[in-house]
């Protein structure tokens, strides 16, 4: 399923597995994924991986031409409401397997239209966002819809060659 996502898009399932298991969450959902795909926006994907691998180094590949998607404070607010808002259970250890909900494969499934749409050799993260801009049940996708964070501007953005 992720063969044709980039180092960052596979880093931001990754981190929502992460986040997801922190929480106790049975299965990684839109919410989890949009909570790391902020944090990777913004550069803070080091803090998640450095909890799990203390002293192993840098296990984050981050491109020198990343532009963030989100402005410092849409992402804060973002990261702040997915924190307060989202239920919390006991954690889920790493070692045990979270699947990924169903609206979170139909997005990622979705994801793979928007690359062949703007001839982007890999899913990246802004085309995964585009996806689950669709999934309007999400508490997430509300969030982002009511920070001004639409489709259309994902797609901007996507069109004008950032691929995100």
């Amino acid at each position: 399923m992720f063969d044709n996502f980039s180092m960052r898009a596979r880093q931001v399932v990754f981190a929502a597995r992460f986040k997801a298991g922190e929480r106790g969450a049975a299965a990684i959902g839109v919410d989890d994924f949009i909570n790391a795909l902020v944090l990777e926006d913004q550069g803070m994907l080091e803090s998640i991986f450095s909890k799990m691998y203390e002293g192993q180094g840098t296990l984050v590949n981050r491109s020198q031409s990343h532009v963030p998607f989100f402005s410092s404070k849409i992402a804060q607010d973002l990261l702040s409401n997915l924190e307060n808002n989202l239920p919390q259970s006991p954690p889920v250890p790493l070692t045990t397997e979270v699947p990924l909900s169903p609206s979170l494969e139909s997005a990622f499934d979705s994801a793979k239209g928007f690359q062949t749409r703007f001839q982007h050799s890999q899913i990246e993260p802004l085309h995964l966002l585009a996806a689950i801009l669709t999934e309007e049940s999400s508490e997430a996708v509300k969030l982002l819809q009511g920070s001004g964070i639409t489709q259309e501007k994902v797609l901007l953005t996507l069109g004008a060659g950032r691929e995100g």
